[in-house]
């Protein structure tokens, strides 16, 4: 199974629409979603405060960032 990791932070509206649409992906395998509040760790929230919701995928550490455009969406948690 294929792990990713979706970089959220608490009261955010739009990582509540990207887990809703990666949640809607038509994927022949399925996916492992992990949540990680980079509020908990400082250097997350450096780097990414106002980039979230981010997708990371942790085989490579390639990452997309908001907002997920249908097609590579897919595209990324297929690979």
């Amino acid at each position: 199974m294929r792990n990713f990791y979706l970089l959220i932070k608490d009261n955010c509206p739009l990582c509540t629409v990207a887990i809703q649409r990666i949640h809607e992906v038509a994927l022949d395998e399925p996916v492992a979603l992990h949540m990680v509040d980079i509020a908990s760790q400082p250097e997350l929230l450096e780097e990414y405060g106002n980039l979230v919701p981010v997708l990371v995928r942790e085989r490579d550490d390639a990452e997309i960032k908001w907002p997920f455009a249908d097609d590579k969406l897919r595209i990324f948690l297929e690979q």
